[in-house]
């Protein structure tokens, strides 16, 4: 999914990115005097300093707004933008990690009609395994009267307008891949389309409409939180049975399939957007790694919540040499490879590391 803000991984062989961009109320980044900078790389850090790290870092943005690396001050304060992903690294033949953060945000962009608020992505699993997700969502909205991914909650409120969409793409002969797309969406207006979205849905209609089609879709309105439920719970009975069905449409989900969990929200904040995509057909042509991985990203979170996130990972590293994010654990080897830069254009880590063998 396009972004309102621009998050680009640098493309060099290290596997952990933190990027600190201080962006303003325009959305464009503030223009700040030359200063100072810093670099530094090597290819044997142990793991235990680089929790010390992150917990310093984390506590210095929560306490004071900034954080300090060769001796000058970073400001990393208001509100922001994250992305982070952790994923088997066939490159590495262990893991790698990316997370790339903008700051300073006063409020939300001035231009575009929605932005997102939390977003997590690459669930990817076997369809029973994917089914306990989205019975976990409709058991938590029927608890809690709320959306809950991760630690990120969205109170339902009112009637909602859910849109179920099937689609094919066709992918020569190879085959075809399928997305399911469940968008529960309520508020006091309409929801209304996504930029991006609606320059996707002309470019599909217009010059590649051999390549797609739309193979079912129904919409239901005035939908209250039972019938949500219901439907998180037909959704998950289906994939328990390894099936995706919408209308007259009954299709096997396969072995492995992946699934995203996503909030948007209108620019005046009038609207709400929970939306449920689910891929699956082809298999890729590249072969997909194994082993646990986990993707996220939001626009709107306080500095110190990501304060918060990143020295609660520094100490996990210290305690007990793993991590956790969501419900998954990681657990880290006792060296890696680091590096680290700061700049007037921000502030950056690089960090990869093998899985630990049975020995260590």
């Amino acid at each position: 999914m396009k972004k309102i803000y621009v998050l680009v991984l640098l493309c060099i062989p290290l596997f952990l990115i933190l990027g600190f961009r201080t962006i303003g109320v325009s959305g464009q980044q503030a223009q700040q005097p030359r200063g100072p900078s810093y670099h530094l790389e090597t290819d044997h850090i142990a793991m235990k300093d680089f929790g010390k790290l992150l917990e310093r870092i984390g506590k210095e943005i929560q306490q004071e707004g900034q954080i300090t690396i060769g001796g000058d001050s970073y400001p990393v304060t208001d509100f922001g933008g994250l992305e982070l992903h952790v994923s088997p690294s066939q490159r590495l033949e262990g893991t790698s990690i990316g997370l790339e953060l903008s700051s300073g945000r006063k409020g939300v962009p001035p231009k575009g009609t929605t932005y997102i608020s939390y977003q997590r992505g690459r669930i990817m699993g076997t369809p029973p395994e994917l089914a306990e997700v989205l019975a976990k969502l409709g058991k938590t909205l029927a608890s809690k009267g709320a959306f809950v991914i991760d630690d990120h909650s969205v109170a339902f409120e009112g009637k909602a307008k859910v849109v179920q969409h099937l689609t094919q793409t066709l992918s020569g002969r190879r085959g075809s891949s399928y997305t399911l797309n469940v968008d529960v969406m309520f508020g006091d207006k309409d929801f209304p389309v996504p930029q991006d979205e609606a320059e996707d849905i002309k470019a599909m209609r217009s010059e590649e409409s051999g390549r797609f089609k739309e193979l079912a879709k129904k919409e239901m309105t005035d939908t209250d939180q039972e019938a949500i439920v219901k439907l998180f719970d037909t959704l998950s009975g289906n994939l328990k049975d390894g099936r995706i069905r919408l209308g007259d449409q009954d299709l096997e989900a396969g072995e492995n399939i992946s699934c995203s969990l996503s909030h948007l929200i209108a620019m005046d904040g009038s609207a709400h957007r929970i939306r449920v995509g689910i891929q699956f057909g082809i298999v890729r042509p590249q072969r997909q790694q194994e082993g646990p991985r986990y993707s996220e990203e939001f626009f709107d979170k306080p500095m110190k919540r990501v304060g918060a996130l990143l020295q609660r990972i520094g100490t996990e590293i210290l305690e007990t040499g793993t991590f956790k994010l969501g419900e998954t654990e990681f657990k880290v080897k006792k060296f890696a490879t680091y590096e680290i830069s700061a700049n007037d254009r921000g502030f950056e880590i690089g960090l990869g590391y093998t899985e630990p063998t049975k020995k260590e």
